[in-house]
């Protein structure tokens, strides 16, 4: 019979393929239901909206709208809207001018103001509580009537969400213009030309509060572009405030009413023609949300927004023509969204202005700039258009990633001159791992974004590419080589531990045993001695100890466990198994296996809770970086410490460290620098000089024990004695600090350097005859009654010439 289970493997995934959508109101009639409401109510406010008139909404007349937001039971602060729409109209006459004021009402005569017709982009800026603060009276609203319902009944909650405490903060807008006919309305202007008047439009804005704990709050608002004079009027849509339904009304004139009303009668119909076809079924598809995500039904209500936004006009410079700055800005524009290849200048940013307002939590707030404040204090609210944004994202982009090739050549240089075991041991495991590490943490971000980042997907993966070849292929590699050859390093010094560890642990039981059978046969207390404590043999400086001594605990050499198949630990990961004393236990010390999962494991908890500390406090959030920046920027510290630990010099490559030190530190200068990132990090010149200053420090260290030794800066208790190839050379009476050979009353001749009697010369060297390099050598040597330090011989450089091996005797 023939096996099933690929059948069932079949059958399984024709399944999950071809099973209908469970987030599908079909299958959910409960969705279904509140679907056909929501459509129900949203044809009655778009039938409200198509039957009103220019002024039928005037909370001071009494004159409402029947639209949820818009009665007068709700009790909002409506009777501020006309102080609110006064604000907006002075920042609109302080862009435009008193000359242009009046387009507002219709009149589209004289000339083109610069503006973008299409203002997608990345906008940038300062909020300020706006001074119409005091005068709304926070409205009293009965919170149990919002109250959502929850399985145990109503939730009750002490304010809405997406409020403001503070006084000011930072904000960011990210706006999105929709094209297409249905998103369009065209008309003639005063001269007879055709042209578009009004566009829908999409902004997601980003509130940070400096007086309250987190990355503030996220909103979504849907609203229209009037193309002539630059304005943006956007509001939210929420089941307690219909704010798209109603927006004609909250418009600054009776001509942008008009226009308005005529742009959202087309746009509104087909967004509910979608929802009853099934083609979008969608609860809210103007939803507050930066997700996309429906609401909830327990969620907690939201302060609802309106939002007045004025662009400032263009200053491309002075020509005779009034009309040009518009029209060559309008060929820039087209040559950024479809680009020919012509020649232009550099596209000047967007900037706006702004003046929000909530009718129902009462506060309003607007953009820091002039004319309140003066242009140092903020310029509002700016920053490149979208395609501005991916073309220099895309520059900045292949830009790093021509530094991570560098960084990746400069690594298989280094790896090609540690290829012997003595090179690899003298490289410090740890400084290899951080550089991997930051490699690491670059691939897995660039991943990440390039998952919210369409227009930037193949630069970002090409660069994480790179990344991934630096830390996988090539650092992992030479992080294998150097734990296999530095493993034999790291188990004398476990054996040593555990040995120490031991021997005090048996001394200690002796003592104790013999202090208890002392004091029972009530002798006195035996003084221990302190070597056989230890169970350290007699050395020539000590007597021997007497015949009735009692012998040294012998704790055995330490033995290493064979398994059952005779076969030894082979491969890149020789570990040891070392029987504890003390616990009688066997302890297998970790290989390399071991250390790749703690890389990797770190590596992730580095990413996640960065990705955590962007929602912290701009405070907390700065100093997490750059605390993680300056401790990913110490990966000199490691090789220092093994330098000076093992007595060595010129671990690594001068390039390599020139070379990684300045490579490595572009990304910060990049983001601590450079005012337009990608990021729109701030530039803080003072934590960039302190990363910098931190990383030639340590570079300079590694110059310096190249130079002056490896334990130059530390005492000579820090580390275990070390052969010093590099003595001083003194001639003395007994030729204590001479090679031995120097002369011909010493031991026999040295294999190393062998000596010329009578040789000397006048100049404080002497000739040797090398038995290594076959050549005779000139060396300094200081004489007998010569200070330590004086003379050639007590200089740093000139002991560098030459070096004396270890004598065999």
């Amino acid at each position: 019979m023939a096996d099933p289970r690929p059948f069932i493997a079949v059958i399984i995934l024709l399944f999950i393929l071809f099973s209908p959508d469970p987030q599908s109101p079909a299958n959910h009639p409960s969705i279904y239901s509140r679907l056909e409401e929501a459509i129900a109510e949203e044809s009655h406010a778009l039938s409200n909206l198509e039957s009103s008139h220019f002024g039928d909404f005037n909370p001071l007349d009494n004159r409402w709208l029947n639209i949820s937001g818009y009665r007068k039971e709700q009790d909002y602060a409506w009777v501020a809207l006309d102080k609110v729409k006064e604000r907006a109209r002075e920042q609109v006459k302080h862009a435009i001018g008193e000359d242009y004021i009046k387009r507002i009402d219709g009149d589209n005569g004289g000339s083109t103001l610069p503006f973008y017709q299409n203002v997608s982009g990345v906008l940038h800026g300062s909020w300020v509580r706006s001074p119409l603060s005091s005068a709304i009276e926070v409205p009293r609203l009965n919170m149990s009537a919002f109250a959502p319902e929850g399985p145990f009944g109503p939730i009750t909650f002490p304010t809405f969400g997406r409020n403001l405490t503070g006084t000011e903060g930072k904000m960011s807008l990210h706006v999105s213009e929709r094209d297409g006919e249905r998103n369009v309305v065209s008309g003639s202007n005063n001269d007879g030309r055709e042209v578009d008047l009004i566009r829908s439009i999409t902004v997601e804005m980003t509130v940070q509060d400096d007086e309250s704990f987190g990355d503030g709050w996220e909103v979504k608002l849907h609203g229209v572009h009037f193309l002539e004079t630059g304005g943006l009027l956007l509001a939210t849509t929420t089941e307690k405030f219909r704010g798209i339904f109603g927006l004609p009304h909250l418009a600054m004139s009776e001509y942008q009413f008009g226009i308005t009303q005529k742009l959202l009668n087309k746009t509104l119909t087909g967004v509910i023609n979608k929802q009853s076809t099934g083609y979008a079924p969608v609860l809210n598809p103007w939803s507050p949300g930066t997700d996309n995500s429906p609401e909830n039904q327990f969620s907690t209500p939201n302060c609802e927004l309106v939002v007045y936004m004025q662009e400032q006009p263009m200053h491309i410079g002075v020509t005779a023509n009034v009309d040009a700055p518009s029209t060559l800005l309008r060929f820039m524009e087209q040559e950024l969204r479809f680009p020919t290849g012509a020649s232009l200048p550099p596209a000047p940013e967007l900037q706006f202005s702004l003046t929000a307002f909530s009718p129902d939590c009462g506060f309003a707030f607007e953009s820091k700039g002039p004319p309140d404040f003066v242009p140092q204090e903020g310029q509002h609210i700016n920053g490149p258009k979208i395609e501005v944004q991916h073309i220099r994202g895309r520059r900045h982009i292949l830009f790093f990633g021509s530094v991570l090739a560098l960084q990746l050549w400069l690594l298989t240089r280094q790896l090609r001159e540690a290829s012997t075991p003595s090179t690899r041991s003298r490289v410090s495991f740890y400084t290899i791992s951080m550089l991997a590490l930051g490699d690491g943490f670059t691939t897995m971000s660039f991943c990440l974004v390039s998952l919210f980042v369409d227009g930037l997907w193949v630069p970002l993966i090409g660069a994480a590419f790179l990344s991934f070849m630096s830390v996988s292929f090539f650092g992992m590699r030479f992080l294998m080589d150097i734990w296999a050859v530095q493993q034999p390093e790291r188990e004398q010094a476990e054996r040593q531990r555990r040995a120490a560890a031991s021997s005090s642990s048996n001394a200690d039981n002796a003592a104790r045993s013999q202090e208890t059978q002392d004091s029972a046969n009530g002798a006195p207390p035996t003084v221990t001695n302190q070597a056989e404590v230890h169970g350290t043999a007699p050395t020539a400086d000590t007597l021997p100890l007497p015949v009735t001594a009692r012998r040294p605990v012998d704790t055995g050499a330490t033995p290493i466990i064979i398994p059952s198949d005779q076969d030894e630990p082979v491969g890149d990961e020789p570990t040891t198994t070392v029987t504890d004393a003390g616990t009688g236990t066997n302890q297998r010390a970790p290989g390399f296996g071991a250390m790749y999962t703690r890389f990797y494991i770190l590596l992730l908890v580095t990413l996640f809770l960065s990705l955590n500390a962007t929602t912290w406090p701009h405070s907390l959030r700065r100093g997490y970086f750059t605390l993680l920046a300056f401790l990913y920027l110490s990966f000199w510290t490691p090789q220092i410490y093994r330098n000076a630990w093992r007595n060595c010099r010129h671990a690594l490559r001068w390039d390599f460290v020139a070379g990684q030190s300045v490579l490595r530190l572009m990304p910060f200068a990049y983001f601590y620098g450079f005012r337009t990132n990608v990021l729109f990090a701030e530039v803080d010149l003072i934590d960039l000089a302190i990363l910098a200053a931190w990383v030639w420090i340590q570079a300079i260290l590694l110059v310096s024990q190249e130079i002056l030794g490896p334990r130059w800066f530390a005492r000579g208790d820090w580390f275990p004695p070390a052969y010093d190839y590099h003595p001083v050379l003194r001639q003395d009476e007994e030729g204590g600090n001479m090679p031995i050979g120097f002369s011909q009353a010493t031991s026999p001749s040295s294999p190393t350097l062998s000596a010329k009697p009578g040789e000397s010369r006048d100049n404080g060297k002497w000739m040797f005859d090398c038995a290594i390099c076959m050549q005779e050598l000139e060396v300094p040597v200081v004489g007998a009654k010569t200070g330590a330090d004086a003379g050639l011989g007590g200089g740093l450089l000139a002991r560098r010439q030459y070096m004396t091996a270890v004598p065999h005797l």
